[in-house]
């Protein structure tokens, strides 16, 4: 298996906060499914510096499904770490958004993760991601 490389982001959103002790397993580090509640809840901040916030995707009658997604754990993340996490596009397509995010605890990348996610609709269809969101995303990558 090749060795994933951290990549080096030009352009994030990044939010602080503390690892809670709920996340933390019996190794006294976060289990490795609880990351991707981590990393969504710094999407989820990403969307709302957009003004663009993830509920008004849902009142459009929109969701983004996770397709495919790569993660790679480069060091354990502990209880009560004041962590950062930096979520960026990497690419925009008019169905799929593709999107970088890291963890990263005292100048160190801890875990990173590429989400690839589809545009779909309430009934499961694949659908064009709606015009606003591509709009302020498309913004936010070309000022770069």
């Amino acid at each position: 298996m090749e060795r994933v490389r951290a990549l080096e982001l030009k352009k994030y959103h990044e939010i602080v906060m503390r690892i809670p002790l709920f996340e933390v397993d019996l190794g006294q580090a976060v289990y490795h499914g609880s990351y991707f509640h981590l990393f969504e809840i710094a999407r989820d901040s990403f969307f709302r510096s957009l003004d663009f916030p993830y509920s008004q995707l849902m009142r459009e009658g929109y969701h983004l499904t996770i397709a495919q997604l790569a993660c790679a754990y480069f060091h354990p993340l502990r209880y009560d770490q004041l962590i950062q996490i930096r979520t960026s596009v990497k690419e925009l397509k008019n169905r799929t958004l593709t999107m970088i995010q890291q963890i990263w605890y005292e100048s160190t990348i801890y875990t990173q993760a590429e989400f690839i996610m589809v545009c779909v609709d309430f009934q499961g269809k694949v659908s064009l991601i709606p015009e606003k969101l591509r709009q302020v995303l498309s913004e936010w990558m070309a000022h770069s």
